[in-house]
């Protein structure tokens, strides 16, 4: 795994909010992705907020990166990526069967009187 001249952390990177578990846990990261943000996460957070300044080439790099003046060229990058997408895009929920659009199969003349339950 390719080191990156980023400040190491002084905690390591949780999300309790959209991640309760961990990201490891999650099912959404790969081992190596969860170790990354794990890691760095902290300071990429302060970088993306501008409440840290970006001192080394990978600093700045990311800092032009999460501007989208550059594409996510490494793996670190593109971990943070997937992990904004996670946490901060719209949830898509799927059901199987919605009252609301099938509202107009039921007949208005149907009444539970006709069967027998007793």
């Amino acid at each position: 795994m390719k080191t990156f001249d980023i400040r190491p952390a002084p905690k390591p990177f949780i999300d309790r909010a959209k991640f309760p578990y961990g990201f490891k846990k999650s099912g959404d990261f790969s081992i190596s992705e969860a170790d990354l943000l794990s890691r760095h996460g902290k300071i990429l957070s302060e970088l993306e907020t501008g409440s840290l300044q970006a001192e080394t080439e990978d600093e700045k790099h990311f800092v032009a990166f999460v501007s989208g003046s550059v594409p996510a060229e490494n793996a670190l990058e593109k971990a943070w990526q997937k992990y904004v997408h996670l946490a901060r895009g719209k949830k898509h929920f799927y059901t199987l069967h919605s009252s609301a659009s099938n509202a107009s199969e039921f007949d208005d003349d149907y009444s539970d009187e006709e069967f027998d339950v007793a």
